[in-house]
């Protein structure tokens, strides 16, 4: 199953644990949307980066072909947000080489607006830059930092 990683899941470290099996597919976009902190995350104690739709943004990830086993660890989430707070979503993404790309993603299902924090967003960052994504991904995640 080819699989929409953005946010925290970016992150090598955690990616391990949660699909140890991935092989990457190719850096992508998901045009028209945008990053949202809708959820608490008790693990990180502050808001856990989502996609929603925002007309012109978009949010840059990779795509990887993941197992069933990868799968169920991801929707897991490490037991830090109840389960069913993500849900499963299909979803077009755009490749680096501009081709189009039927995917699966998760997207939260938001209960509020909450602010992300340094540790979070550092942890986002060490991902977006391991998987050489572009200079307006980093700037997004950057423009969270609480200043």
């Amino acid at each position: 199953m080819k699989f929409f990683l953005y946010a925290d899941n970016l992150n090598p470290t955690q990616l391990k644990k949660r699909a140890p099996e991935h092989q990457l597919v190719c850096k992508a976009y998901l045009p028209d949307h945008t990053i949202q902190f809708c959820r608490w995350s008790s693990q990180w104690r502050c808001g856990l980066g989502s996609v929603r739709p925002s007309p012109g943004e978009r949010v840059w990830g990779i795509v990887l072909e993941i197992t069933e086993e990868d799968l169920k660890l991801l929707d897991e989430f490490e037991g830090d947000v109840p389960a069913g707070t993500f849900h499963h979503l299909p979803v077009t993404v755009v490749t680096e080489e501009e081709e189009k790309v039927l995917v699966t993603t998760h997207a939260a299902t938001p209960i509020g607006k909450f602010k992300p924090k340094e540790h979070y967003l550092d942890w986002v960052i060490k991902g977006v830059k391991h998987w050489q994504l572009p200079d307006e991904c980093l700037q997004m995640w950057q423009s969270f930092m609480p200043r």
